[in-house]
């Protein structure tokens, strides 16, 4: 009976053992994917900062930068050259140098066209970001990825098949998408008064396209009828657009009478030929497209 004991006292000791092993595996994995967590929410910050920099090498080079001090210096700058020199002593930590020594550097100064274009860019990316949480506010759907310049709707939500006339769904989703395009667009534009909220001489918009894109067989009479059934489909969607709301219309991308005014909300079609493509539009995509001017 002694006996006995003894090995059921080992074979606890021995489970406990096994116990204690896999607890600590448990720990040290749930520690290592705590830390690549943390190594990838870095990269991709580092990654975003580095991207949409304005000047991507000096945001690099502050990335490695950890004690910046402030010093003062006689520099001498050429212009014309794009060169800048420092006294060679100011580069060493003790301040030792020859004296009369420098050190040149070649710069590239900023410019005002891009200066605009990262004005530009920016507005578009603020003007969509809006745009996106104020559709999806309202229960919008909205397909794809809005940063790249355009909100896109699925025909098959808009449209009875096979046609260019409005569901019930489609009318409502115009209405709103109008509702949300004059909270935002007459800041953007001339010819509606939009009020004290609107930035003085800021980024203006070129042009607002209602686009239908489409695959079609141009070898075929189906193809070519979806074609024009996607043109007939943006038309119809820019009517609503502007039936909802009328000022959508008035809105241009420069003062009435200057050269080159045009309506900022306008119509357009893309189309790919392509074998076996949808012979009814059913995979149509119904987007509107911002382009910044520059």
């Amino acid at each position: 009976m002694r006996r006995k004991r003894g090995r059921t006292v080992d074979v606890e000791e021995g489970e406990s053992y096994y116990v204690s092993m896999t607890d600590m595996m448990v720990g040290v994995i749930f520690i290592f994917i705590i830390m690549l967590s943390y190594f990838a929410f870095e990269f991709r910050s580092t990654t975003a900062k580095l991207t949409t920099a304005k000047h991507p090498e000096t945001a690099a080079l502050l990335q490695t930068a950890a004690n910046l001090q402030p010093k003062t210096a006689d520099l001498e700058i050429d212009y014309k050259a794009q060169v800048l020199c420092v006294p060679e002593a100011i580069l060493s930590e003790t301040g030792q140098g020859a004296a009369g020594e420098r050190r040149c550097f070649a710069y590239s100064p900023p410019t005002k066209a891009s200066a605009q274009t990262a004005s530009a860019a920016d507005a578009q990316k603020l003007l969509m970001q809006s745009l996106d949480a104020d559709l999806r506010d309202i229960h919008v759907p909205v397909a794809g990825d809005p940063s790249s310049g355009a909100l896109n709707f699925r025909a098959d939500q808009l449209f009875v098949a096979g046609t260019a006339t409005l569901s019930p769904d489609g009318q409502r989703i115009a209405g709103d998408v109008a509702q949300i395009l004059m909270r935002r667009l007459p800041c953007l534009g001339y010819g509606v008064s939009a009020g004290a909220n609107c930035e003085s001489g800021g980024p203006k918009l070129a042009v607002a396209n209602v686009v239908s894109q489409t695959n079609f067989d141009v070898s075929s009479a189906e193809g070519q009828r979806a074609a024009s059934l996607a043109l007939q489909r943006a038309a119809v969607f820019h009517q609503a657009l502007t039936a909802a709301q009328p000022d959508l219309a008035a809105l241009r991308n420069a003062p009435a009478g200057q050269a080159g005014s045009q309506p900022l909300l306008r119509i357009a079609s893309v189309g790919q030929s392509q074998e076996g493509a949808s012979k009814v539009g059913d995979d149509q995509t119904v987007s509107i497209q911002f382009q910044m001017a520059p």
